[in-house]
């Protein structure tokens, strides 16, 4: 009776272990490999259809449309001369197109002015994937493909491109920011106070400078999209400035709060503008409270903040001075 029962037990094992490992297995997601079906991009990489303005055909091309097509369409050609040209920041690159018995034997793809091939001739399949070139640096790369044959036997053609999920497929004449600083590494500021971080790129040229700013800890400090740090509460914050274009770019300022040191229940509040003009007010602590309570909202219910002057000049009674929000740089507060 032992010995019955130590069989059906290590039988179980054994179907056990088979079925853990046939799990194992089948759960295991495998890369495509050249030749495969390619419908989608795998995970880890974007797709760029053949449609898109940054690639750029040279001689006589032909749509061929149709649901058998990654984004329903593709373009093919067999004339000699023919090529497309594109480039794209980034480390791996995938061509997916059509394999047939029509197709020519070889492709050019030429990178960086290196020259590789692949064969898109064979048994007839959509969507797949002819060619990768993966472990590139993370730089701007030209590629250019071509056929060196023509002919109705020689034909050859584009449906998609795969790119790292990190790269970028660039239009034609865009140039990427190549570097990024700020002048200032590190600022002190006071609670209630404000300065303005200055953001440097390279190349000047760059087809897109737009930076969008964050703050590691909005309750420190808070920054506007135009650089602009305000002091909330005391304590040290990281303010980023990053590139929107592609490039993946980023620079960083360590920002110190600190309560004001200067007492008193009054305050010069002097405000910087975009014309380069400085105006200063003469204020309460409630004044001055009330117009970081707005500036915080960014001037959320008006676009303006008023300040009313004292004014003795010939017989005007009073003067109100109207500041817009989109107007404001930086300001200080000088309490007494």
């Amino acid at each position: 009776m032992k010995k019955k029962l130590f069989l059906l037990i290590a039988t179980f094992t054994v179907i056990l272990s088979s079925f853990s490992v046939y799990q194992i297995k089948t759960n295991k997601v495998e890369a495509a490999t050249i030749g495969q079906q390619l419908t989608e991009p795998e995970e880890g990489w974007t797709r760029y259809e053949e449609t898109n303005k940054a690639f750029i055909y040279t001689g006589t091309w032909n749509i061929d449309k149709g649901t058998y097509n990654s984004g329903g369409s593709g373009k093919f050609s067999s004339s000699a001369g023919t090529k497309i040209t594109f480039s794209f920041k980034g480390t791996d690159i995938r061509i997916v197109g059509f394999k047939d018995t029509n197709r020519t034997t070889v492709v050019n793809v030429t990178i960086d002015g290196v020259t590789e091939k692949y064969n898109p001739r064979g048994s007839k399949l959509n969507k797949t994937l002819l060619y990768e070139k993966t472990g590139m640096t993370d730089t701007v790369h030209t590629v250019v493909i071509s056929n060196p044959n023509s002919g109705t036997s020689n034909f050859y053609d584009l449906d998609a491109i795969d790119i790292n999920k990190d790269g970028i497929l660039l239009e034609p004449g865009q140039k990427l920011i190549d570097s990024i600083g700020l002048v200032e590494s590190a600022l002190e500021l006071n609670v209630g106070s404000s300065k303005s971080l200055v953001v440097t790129i390279e190349p000047e040229n760059a087809t897109n400078k737009t930076i969008k700013w964050s703050s590691s800890n909005p309750e420190i400090a808070t920054v506007d999209d135009n650089g602009n740090v305000i002091g909330k509460s005391p304590g040290k914050v990281t303010i980023t400035a990053e590139t929107t274009d592609g490039s993946n770019l980023k620079a960083t300022a360590e920002v110190t709060v600190k309560e004001a040191e200067v007492e008193g229940n009054k305050g010069i509040l002097k405000l910087t503008t975009t014309t380069g003009d400085l105006h200063e007010y003469d204020l309460s602590r409630t004044e001055i409270n009330n117009f970081i309570a707005w500036l915080d909202k960014k001037g959320e219910g008006k676009p303006y903040y008023e300040f009313k002057l004292n004014v003795t000049t010939g017989n005007i009674k009073s003067r109100t001075e109207y500041i817009m929000f989109d107007e404001i740089v930086s300001f200080v507060i000088d309490e007494y």
